[in-house]
């Protein structure tokens, strides 16, 4: 397992200092100083930051025979600190150092010729040196030995061995002894794979050491996210004690994902005794890892007070910052409160935007689809509203944000204004296609514009079999419309042959469905005879109902109208 020799220097100097702490040298002559004094003076020169007065020193010290002196001069030249950096030079220091017996010393040489550090790079000499420092106790190399044995450097490749060597350093504390261990777990090297085992070797070097975490980051992040997908697995299986374990031991090494997970488990209950306020405490840790599920159920706590008090404000924060970390939830979770105006001001629009990214980025929580649709239906409604105050401009804008969620009479409104260019310049193609989007979305009413646009020949040549054609398949959808339509075409022959049977069958399944063009139909059938005998009376009757309905008569209609119920109907 690598360790960098950069680190040397701290390690060697913090560990002859504080030998030294308390004998500082006498304010005197350098010339007058034993080894000892030097050494000790070269580390005050270090603590007031004078690097090239402690070089100076340090090499005295050195010239003088003291062993560390060599040893930390090599570190100067490894780390450039008050000399020049000069891996070569650094080498020779550790060479006399070692020659002197110093373990650390031997260390550093290995680690020179592992690495190809000012010397040709070299496993065996690595290994002998290692072996020698080893000899002496010194467990940074006994760890070493044990990542060689691992990989098959300078020697054959035995997971045995690494096994040994790894397990000594860890009893001496050294966390990359554990990383070692924990990777031939990982691995199943030499051992039966134990993603448990080796998190739990690697969870023990991170409490030895956080800095592993820095330098080992790649093996610790894919052995955290393969306990994470362990603990998937066993959740999937419903086996929530197993899916517990592995998701906490991936969270202690480091995975948001898990911390995510242990929040859902105790939010419900899953495994463990439900308690939001654990739940709260693993998705606060998760957020502030980047985990934007884990900020998107914070803002859900905060927006329905479930285990913490309610906070609308707090909601739409972490609302917010799942939103922009591209969290679907997020988004629908910020449309929610801008939807219903919770903690800020009701703004259907700003609610659209975010429902619209919920819903391209995949949201599909059947309560937050109908949240969509409830919204869709009021844009929808404003639009009608701004139709009806003459602000087509207006109505365009919320019919297009209803359609964005996938709203078809949003479709069939921008069709509509298309069609009789009200806010646009008409165009009956651009209707036309509006119409049947709409239609294709199950539009009963878009179907019957399509069908009317075929009847009235509004922008296509009139085609009353076209026109038949999409009433029919609204009537087919129980469309009253359709049925009134139907009942037209086939008491005057338009696109069908002539049956006034069929036409009294549509204008009554209409009428009965209270549709005031079929009404008026059946009335318009009895005062013609149509398939019926003449009976001015039922035919009264029906054009009184008609009216009563809503139905606004055209100027032929009118003269039946009059003929039938006289001074009646101009009352009406």
């Amino acid at each position: 397992m690598k360790k960098w020799i950069s680190i040397m220097l701290c390690l060697c100097i913090a560990a002859v200092g504080a030998a030294f702490a308390e004998t500082a040298a006498a304010e005197k002559p350098a010339a007058e100083m034993t080894a000892e004094e030097l050494f000790q003076a070269g580390l005050d020169a270090l603590n007031a930051q004078d690097y090239g007065k402690m070089a100076e020193i340090l090499q005295m010290a050195a010239d003088a025979g003291y062993t560390e002196a060599w040893g930390a001069l090599g570190d100067l030249y490894v780390e450039g600190t008050g000399v020049e950096q000069d891996y070569a030079k650094a080498f020779e220091c550790y060479l006399k150092a070692a020659d002197l017996g110093d373990a650390r010393a031997l260390y550093n040489l290995g680690f020179m010729y592992q690495y190809g550090k000012g010397v040709e790079q070299d496993y065996g000499k690595a290994l002998e040196y290692y072996q020698k420092a080893a000899d002496l106790g010194d467990s940074w190399s006994i760890n070493n030995m044990g990542y060689m044995y691992e990989n098959g450097l300078g020697v054959e490749q035995d997971y045995g061995l690494a096994m040994k060597y790894y397990q000594q350093a860890a009893d001496l504390d050294v966390p990359y002894g554990y990383a070692g261990i924990g990777d031939l777990y990982r691995g199943g090297k030499g051992v039966e794979q134990d993603l448990l085992k080796a998190g739990e070797c690697y969870k023990k070097a991170l409490e030895l050491d956080a800095g592993v975490s820095s330098e080992l980051q790649e093996p610790l992040n894919e052995l955290a996210a393969a306990i994470a997908r362990a603990g998937v697995d066993a959740y999937d299986a419903k086996d929530y004690g197993k899916a517990l374990e592995y998701y906490q031991l991936a969270a202690d090494l480091g995975n948001a994902e898990s911390m995510y997970d242990l929040g859902l488990m105790y939010y419900f209950g899953q495994g463990v005794e439900q308690d939001y306020g654990k739940a709260f405490e693993y998705y606060q840790k998760g957020a502030d890892l980047g985990n934007s599920g884990a900020m998107n159920n914070l803002g859900d706590m905060y927006e329905n007070g479930t285990g913490v008090e309610q906070d609308y404000a707090r909601a739409l924060e972490y609302y917010q910052q799942a939103a922009d970390r591209g969290e679907a939830y997020g988004n629908a979770g910020v449309g929610e409160l801008y939807r219903l105006g919770k903690g800020v001001e009701q703004d259907l629009i700003k609610a659209a935007e975010y429902y619209k990214k919920a819903l391209e980025l995949g949201v599909n929580a059947p309560e937050i689809l109908q949240d969509a649709e409830e919204l869709a239906a009021s844009l929808r409604q404003a639009g009608l509203d701004a139709f009806d105050a003459e602000d087509y401009g207006k109505a365009l804008e919320y019919y297009q944000l209803a359609v964005d969620l996938g709203n078809a009479e949003g479709l069939r409104g921008i069709g509509y204004l298309y069609q009789w260019g009200l806010g646009v310049e008409q165009d009956f193609d651009k209707a036309q296609e509006y119409y049947q989007l709409a239609a294709d979305k199950g539009d009963t009413k878009a179907m019957i514009n399509i069908g009317s646009m075929y009847a009235y020949g509004f922008g296509v040549e009139q085609d009353y079999s076209k026109a038949f054609e999409y009433y029919l398949k609204a009537a087919d959808l129980g469309e009253s419309a359709g049925f009134a339509s139907l009942g037209y075409l086939y008491e005057y022959g338009l696109g069908v042959e002539q049956d006034y049977d069929k036409a009294i069958e549509y204008f009554t399944q209409g009428a009965e469905q209270g549709m005031p063009n079929a009404i008026f139909g059946l009335g318009d059938c009895y005062y013609l005879g149509h398939g019926v005998e003449k009976d001015l009376d039922k035919a009264a009757e029906w054009y009184k109902k008609a009216l009563e309905a809503g139905y606004k008569p055209n100027e032929e209609e009118e003269t039946h109208l009059k003929d039938v119920l006289g001074d009646e109907y101009q009352q009406k």
